[in-house]
């Protein structure tokens, strides 16, 4: 029903959209249900699972070395060019920044890969994840109890590869 008539018999013009839009005039389709049906869609269904951290990654954060950053501009550069060296003091001011926050997160994750090396063998990391997703169908979900099902041997610097070699670290 795009239009309607009156009883003057002047045609009103009504949006279709916002004719079936309506609340409350659809007998299918209730007003609460719609936001019933999102809500249960945001409710799906989490599982964690552990992914062990690729090795690339571990010698990468474990060789972290910190270096410290000359934030000096030379007197060559404030000579020749005022604003470049001005620019040039600005950008190695802000990677001395970065490196200052990069820092603190490496040494942090240094310390938590030297311990899982040293209790597990291996460094995982927990993912939330949905129950339904394909990628993770042959991975089971982690429990609280912990990962592991048997008693693990104390190895210090050895560190187990996920096709089942060892690797030593010293």
């Amino acid at each position: 029903m795009a239009s309607s008539s009156s009883s003057e018999g002047k045609a009103e013009l009504v949006d279709p959209k916002v004719e079936e839009d309506a609340p409350g005039e659809s007998a299918e389709n209730p007003a609460g249900s719609t936001t019933e049906a999102l809500t249960n869609k945001k409710k799906k269904q989490k599982k964690k699972v552990l992914i062990q951290v690729p090795d690339s990654d571990v010698k990468r954060v474990l060789s972290y070395k910190e270096k410290p950053i000359d934030t000096e501009v030379d007197d060559l550069w404030v000579r020749r060019d005022p604003e470049l060296a001005a620019n040039w003091g600005i950008m190695l001011a802000n990677l001395a920044m970065f490196k200052e926050l990069t820092k603190e997160r490496m040494l942090e994750e240094q310390r938590d890969y030297r311990e899982q090396l040293k209790t597990k063998g291996r460094v995982t990391y927990e993912l939330e994840v949905d129950q339904d997703d394909p990628r993770f169908k042959h991975v089971e979900p982690t429990t609280s109890a912990g990962a592991g099902a048997g008693r693990r041997r104390y190895r210090p610097g050895v560190m187990k590869k996920q096709d089942g070699q060892n690797r030593k670290l010293n």
